[in-house]
């Protein structure tokens, strides 16, 4: 990598850990904010990430064809581009409503419906 990229690669990965500090001390609505931003599938941290793994897939493939890289790597990369990929589309999903929290007023009211925990659904994807 040369220089110019080796700093632009610490300085984002800094940048990433700052955000992700700031996002563990966040209240809902500004975790909500943050999430929002950085899961749009288009212009989000992930969506921006996507799209580079993706361009190292194609660097991958073409130094692959020559020798210089072995192919597993190009594989290797291609399948988590795939993955990050649809990873992506999935949390899309759900950006209605990280945007319906994050522009939620403060809840005025002790009242026990804003107060009231509610039960946790995890769902997974089969594979």
């Amino acid at each position: 990598m040369t220089p110019p990229a080796t700093a632009l690669t610490d300085s984002i990965t800094r940048q990433l850990d700052q955000l992700s500090a700031h996002l563990s001390q966040a209240g809902p609505q500004q975790a909500a904010q943050i999430l929002q931003q950085v899961l749009d599938a288009e212009n989000g941290v992930l969506g921006r990430l996507s799209a580079l793994v993706d361009t190292g897939t194609h660097v991958t493939k073409h130094h692959a064809q020559s020798g210089a890289i072995p192919a597993e790597m190009w594989l290797a990369l291609g399948r988590t581009a795939n993955t990050l990929h649809d990873l992506a589309l999935d949390l899309d999903e759900h950006q209605g409503v990280f945007e319906e929290i994050a522009s939620r007023r403060a809840l005025t009211t002790s009242s026990p419906v804003a107060t009231q925990a509610t039960a946790l659904v995890a769902r997974g994807r089969h594979r």
